[in-house]
């Protein structure tokens, strides 16, 4: 059985803070969430009840640190913002810090 942070629960997107945020990315299964879920004596989340996304006004660093280039990419897609993967991380991080501020 899965195990991890204090006050978190798995998702499938990795381990989530009750506020919402992913804390660690991890991919688990369905399963694997299932069966946290059952063990904790909870209610099983399915697919239809995914983890919300994360918007612009629900962001940190610490988020946008944890989030891969794709993610990256995707999010500042949804803003307006077409982002270059070639470039590095850090850069691409930097670009959506001067969105989230703007906003």
């Amino acid at each position: 059985m899965i195990s991890g942070p204090a006050n978190h629960v798995p998702t499938l997107r990795g381990w989530q803070r009750e506020d919402g945020r992913i804390m660690v990315r991890w991919d688990f299964t369905q399963e694997e969430i299932d069966e946290w879920h059952a063990a904790q004596g909870g209610q099983m989340l399915t697919e239809a009840d995914p983890a919300p996304e994360p918007t612009l006004e629900t962001l940190n660093e610490g988020d946008l640190e944890s989030m891969t280039k794709t993610e990256l990419e995707e999010l500042g897609r949804e803003n307006g913002v077409e982002l270059d993967r070639r470039k590095t991380k850090s850069t691409l991080i930097n670009t959506m810090k001067g969105i989230i501020k703007r906003t």
